[in-house]
């Protein structure tokens, strides 16, 4: 077992770090011309398996530009920080996120502490919390645990909704005004969109205003959110991840970013349509990694992790398996739960990772 921590895993992984203006403008020009002519598409067509096609396609390529606007969030798409900024602020409109509460929420928290309770997307109730909901509520929240089906309505209610577009008010004390900026950047883009419906409206004989809505907004945001809540899900709901009450409480068990991230192993095409979001672990330990050399970091990161990795090649029925164990969580066993309160999963060890020398590479 490997006994490298997550400071040294960094060392490691730092020559993935470059980062070019070449691969990310076009990464970033070639998803952008996607999302237009996939969204064209959908409202010139008549057919309406054409219409349907296209619009699932228009959803799947705002979860593409997503991730361009998540790396260069960080800092890690091209070597400049202010044009790093702005094609965050351009990448994060079709998926209507908010620049500056994404820098909050997602860099500032969730890269802090990943999987404690409260802070991070698909948080897992204790049974006793469960218990107290009321019926109505338990109900959602097993509707958010259904196979894929679940994944849009969480996403949207629980994470974009509450934290990612409008400024909240348990946010007031930070970066106020670039809150309200951005929500007003997004509020234009909206009115422009929606103009731009209004006039394919009035240019395309068979298309009425509320198709345009349907097939050009509609259908790609639900498909755009499913993407998100599934990939969100998948990093760190696993049989092998630990989830932790506190900050102080995964400080103390030394857990590491790599102790609580999944690397699930999608076919190679899935890779380059999601722009390599699931080679999630390197990016944790990482974040300077740009997307266009993830999966090379990745496969370094498996490497020197040896058994300490959390690797799960993707299966639909192995996937439902795990969505049947990870319902509810027992804290203080460090175990997944079902719903009704049985233990599914094994107790997970405590990370246990002396000091050593970092591996060469």
């Amino acid at each position: 077992m490997s006994s490298l921590r997550t400071k040294q895993l960094r060392r490691e992984l730092a020559p993935y770090a470059a980062r070019s203006y070449a691969p990310g403008l076009a990464v970033l020009f070639r998803d952008l011309a996607l999302f237009v002519g996939f969204t064209w598409f959908a409202l010139f067509f008549e057919s309406y398996w054409l219409k349907t096609l296209f619009a699932i396609l228009a959803g799947t390529a705002i979860g593409s530009i997503f991730v361009i606007g998540h790396d260069a969030a960080h800092n890690a798409l091209t070597p400049s920080k202010r044009l790093n900024a702005l094609i965050g602020r351009i990448a994060l409109l079709p998926n209507l996120h908010n620049y500056t509460l994404w820098l909050i929420v997602h860099n500032r928290m969730h890269h802090v502490v990943p999987c404690v309770a409260g802070l991070n997307s698909w948080t897992p109730l204790s049974f006793e919390e469960y218990s107290r909901l009321p019926k109505w509520r338990q109900a959602i929240e097993r509707l958010y645990r259904v196979p894929f089906l679940g994944f849009a309505p969480y996403y949207a209610r629980e994470r974009w909704l509450k934290e990612k577009f409008f400024p909240p008010r348990h946010l007031a004390g930070t970066r106020r005004k670039g809150q309200y900026l951005d929500f007003a950047l997004l509020a234009l883009y909206l009115a422009t969109l929606f103009s731009l419906f209004y006039y394919a409206s009035l240019r395309i004989p068979h298309l009425q205003f509320w198709e345009a809505v349907v097939w050009g907004f509609v259908i790609p945001q639900w498909v755009w959110n499913t993407l998100g809540g599934f990939t969100v899900y998948t990093h760190h709901t696993h049989p092998r991840v630990t989830w932790y009450r506190s900050e102080a409480a995964m400080q103390a068990a030394g857990a590491g970013q790599e102790d609580v991230t999944v690397h699930m192993v999608f076919p190679a095409w899935y890779g380059v349509i999601s722009n390599h979001i699931m080679d999630h672990p390197a990016h944790h330990v990482a974040t300077k990694i740009p997307l266009y050399n993830l999966h090379r970091a990745q496969a370094r990161l498996n490497e020197l992790l040896g058994e300490r990795a959390i690797v799960e090649r993707f299966s639909p029925l192995r996937y439902l398996a795990n969505m049947r164990r990870c319902q509810l969580y027992d804290y203080e066993n460090r175990r997944w739960l079902s719903f009704s309160g049985q233990p599914t999963s094994e107790t997970v060890p405590m990370p246990s990772r002396p000091e050593a020398a970092p591996a060469t590479a």
